[in-house]
């Protein structure tokens, strides 16, 4: 999440402190970053914080945060299962904001859910131009959060599997690990491109490839049998409900 809020032009002559239990993970993202290495005390005096933790150590960083940050400091937490309610009750001295990113938001291509309810309106249109480098922002009642974790933040680890079920795929019919590799990475990057536009629909992509005993229809009968649509939207749903359960 830091390399894509530093991918901003708002990053020019910012200075950054990284903060983490773990030495070399510290040193690593200050280095990368092109940061320091502070203390959390150094951290929490930052007019931004990230909170990025575990949510078992949420209530601990919390608590080192809050001797050194004040009312003008914003907590951009992204821990999962801690509402907006939970996390002010830890710090109620600062500002919090509630978002759930993915690891795409590394490359500017990822997706951020922000829950917006109660912000006041000039630190709302700062926050969401802060973060829009990051990829996509979407605003969200939190009461859709866990769905946002679901889809957001375990959707790209779901789609991995997939991708992967390509590439076993294409050795399976004879490519190289290497060629199948390429080819699916290709394929999905295609897709994504494909549907883009707002008005994407992907059953329409899907119909649109789909000619009569064709290739496409014959792979996607298999699938439909297997019920892998089910099967996938499912899996979203229960992510979502393990995320309420945080």
């Amino acid at each position: 999440m830091l390399a894509g809020l530093l991918l901003g032009a708002h990053a020019d002559g910012i200075d950054v402190v990284v903060a983490d239990a773990v030495p070399a993970a510290a040193a690593a993202g200050a280095a990368e970053s092109g940061g320091r290495v502070g203390s959390a005390a150094e951290a929490a005096a930052c007019a931004l914080v990230v909170l990025a933790v575990k949510p078992k150590d949420a209530g601990d960083a919390l608590a080192l945060l809050a001797p050194s940050a004040g009312p003008d400091t914003t907590v951009l937490s992204v821990v999962a299962g801690w509402d907006t309610a939970r996390l002010a009750a830890a710090a109620p001295q600062v500002r919090i904001v509630r978002t759930m990113p993915n690891l795409a938001v590394r490359f500017g291509a990822g997706l951020v859910a922000v829950a917006v309810e109660g912000l006041d309106p000039i630190l709302r249109d700062r926050l969401v131009a802060r973060l829009d480098p990051l990829g996509e922002v979407v605003a969200l009642p939190e009461s859709l959060f866990p769905a946002a974790t679901a889809l957001a933040g375990s959707g790209p680890g779901l789609l991995a599997l997939i991708i992967e079920a390509f590439e076993d795929g294409g050795v399976a019919s004879g490519l190289t690990r290497e060629q199948s590799r390429a080819m699916a990475r290709a394929v999905l990057a295609g897709t994504a491109a494909l549907l883009a536009d707002d008005d994407a629909d992907p059953a329409q992509l899907r119909q649109q490839v789909s000619s009569p005993a064709g290739t496409t229809i014959a792979g996607l009968m298999v699938l439909e049998r297997g019920s892998v649509r089910a099967h996938v939207a499912d899996a979203i749903v229960a992510a979502a409900r393990r995320a309420a359960e945080l």
